[in-house]
């Protein structure tokens, strides 16, 4: 009953009547600056059409709304905790202890270096939507449709159920669940590294700046243009850390590429220089 109520006020909050601010640039979450308002949006529904970084522990109390074109993200290790519905359809890139109180609905990327602790309700929501992270503990509801891959320790004392791929990939038993600590529910209907999408190295240490790089526009349809030093070797990872796309940049250091056989979605663009490994977020956008 909770989860039905939860996704008819996640539903509901879009058309209410309610104060919203616009990220207008790449920024603090706590600079006025980064938004319309020229305030911190404590008691504003937050639209994230930008870069915005988490620079501190957070209480986000209000409806937050990460666009496909926008991304909320983490450097340093902090806690956060949701107290309103967060949904995400853009890239959320967290270093930290992430606590959902109430809802987050996630129909893209998420990466946490960290734990999760689920009091609340967890909505994947769809196909392609990917959760990546260090630990996880639900002890309320994960629901909907996608994939979890954890790295760590996974504990679950509530209910897992809809189409959820769970894959722990350090797992401390040998039958299914294949949850270290398991005392709540698990439905027939969640399967254990079923698409074998979470490898060792997902989509992780995301850099915010691809240094020598530049990629446009973004997002894109069909065209990718790379400007970028000579053949320098930059390569389109999907959600799972998977190779969609590589290319050598010519002598001339700018070339166009075709993307229109990619599907539409959040991809993350690399380069490597020896040991160092640098990403930048690529939005397709049909």
């Amino acid at each position: 009953m909770r989860s039905l109520l939860l996704s008819i006020a996640a539903t509901g909050c879009l058309f209410a009547e309610a104060q919203i601010t616009y990220s207008v640039q790449d920024g603090d979450w706590s600079d006025p600056a980064t938004w319309d308002c020229n305030c911190i949006p404590e008691v504003h529904n937050a639209e994230v059409l930008h870069q915005v970084r988490i620079a501190g522990n957070t209480f986000l109390m209000q409806r937050v709304h990460v666009t496909p074109v926008g991304s909320l993200f983490m450097d340093e290790y902090f806690s956060v905790v949701i107290m309103d519905t967060v949904i995400n359809d853009g890239l959320m890139d967290l270093i930290g202890d992430i606590d959902v109180d109430w809802a987050i609905i996630n129909n893209s990327t998420v990466h946490i270096e960290g734990v999760m602790h689920i009091d609340g309700v967890l909505t994947m929501g769809g196909p392609d939507a990917a959760l990546t992270l260090d630990d996880i503990g639900n002890y309320d509801t994960i629901e909907g449709e996608g994939r979890i891959c954890v790295s760590g320790f996974s504990e679950n004392t509530g209910t897992i159920q809809g189409e959820i791929d769970f894959c722990d990939l350090t797992p401390t038993v040998s039958s299914p669940p294949f949850i270290d600590m398991n005392s709540g529910t698990v439905m027939g209907s969640v399967t254990f590294c079923a698409e074998g999408g979470c490898g060792p190295n997902p989509v992780a240490d995301l850099q915010h700046t691809l240094f020598g790089v530049r990629i446009y526009p973004i997002p894109t349809q069909d065209w990718l243009t790379i400007e970028a030093p000579a053949q320098a070797r930059i390569t389109l990872l999907d959600s799972s850390g998977r190779e969609v796309l590589s290319a050598f940049s010519p002598q001339s250091g700018r070339s166009t590429l075709s993307i229109s056989s990619i599907p539409s979605g959040v991809y993350v663009a690399e380069r490597r220089d020896g040991t160092v490994r640098q990403r930048i977020r690529v939005v397709i956008a049909r």
